[in-house]
């Protein structure tokens, strides 16, 4: 009778472990599936930046005009991609919709001359990622590579005295110093460079930049609710 009450107690003790280790490894599974979903959710959204490059015939030079249809086209599909990624809840989507929209509209109309070539992604490593039940952070570093084309002078073909007077220009001597005679005299000075023989550059950067993510699970799916960044500049060339 002793043995049998013994070997029951064993059964329950290992049943019981059973269930603990059970319940540990079906825990396991689930920060193991959370954790793939979070990183394609920030993957995603940290490939958006590269869609925002418009196809090559267009970033030869910041110079050539991009037509309507193209910069719509590449707003809808900004537009579709941050859909997927962030949250509408919490007001994000909104502001990452309008950030987005804002830097489409800026490579399309470059206020300088310059326009990005090509925006690249090297490598995602994620540093930390907390999960405290439908709320999570995550700290990732990347490592990106950008190309841009710049419209500047083709000094080569300027010739050297009118180069050294361009260069020198005083706005404030050669005016009364009003600002409509600044303004005036500014635009004299763009057209006549604009005249000028041009040549096109190309600009490389490389950076590390930290991201700060803050994520909720929105209807099953992980959608980032608020972002924070670092910038480190790497070399460029």
């Amino acid at each position: 009778m002793y043995k049998k009450k013994v070997l029951v107690s064993i059964i329950s003790i290992l049943v019981l472990f059973g269930a603990i280790l059970i319940s540990i490894g079906v825990k396991s599974n689930q920060d193991i599936t959370n954790e793939q979903e979070i990183k394609k959710t920030v993957i995603g959204a940290l490939k958006i930046w590269e869609k925002l490059v418009f196809p090559s015939e267009y970033t030869k030079s910041p110079e050539i005009k991009i037509p309507a249809e193209v910069i719509e086209k590449k707003i809808k599909e900004v537009t579709d991609e941050c859909k997927k990624y962030f949250s509408s809840k919490s007001g994000w989507l909104a502001n990452r919709l309008e950030v987005y929209r804002n830097a489409v509209l800026a490579e399309a109309y470059p206020s300088s001359s310059i326009r990005t070539a090509e925006d690249k992604i090297n490598d995602i490593k994620f540093l930390e990622i907390k999960i405290n039940g439908d709320t999570a952070m995550v700290v990732v570093d990347v490592y990106e590579e950008n190309k841009a084309v710049l419209s500047g002078l083709d000094e080569s073909k300027i010739p050297p005295a009118e180069l050294n007077k361009i260069n020198n220009i005083d706005i404030y001597k050669t005016t009364s110093g009003k600002e409509e005679d600044i303004i005036k005299k500014k635009k004299e000075i763009e057209e006549q460079i604009k005249k000028l023989p041009k040549k096109t550059f190309l600009i490389n950067r490389d950076a590390v930049i930290r991201y700060y993510y803050n994520l909720a699970k929105e209807n099953g799916e992980w959608k980032i609710t608020s972002e924070n960044l670092d910038y480190h500049p790497g070399p460029q060339n």
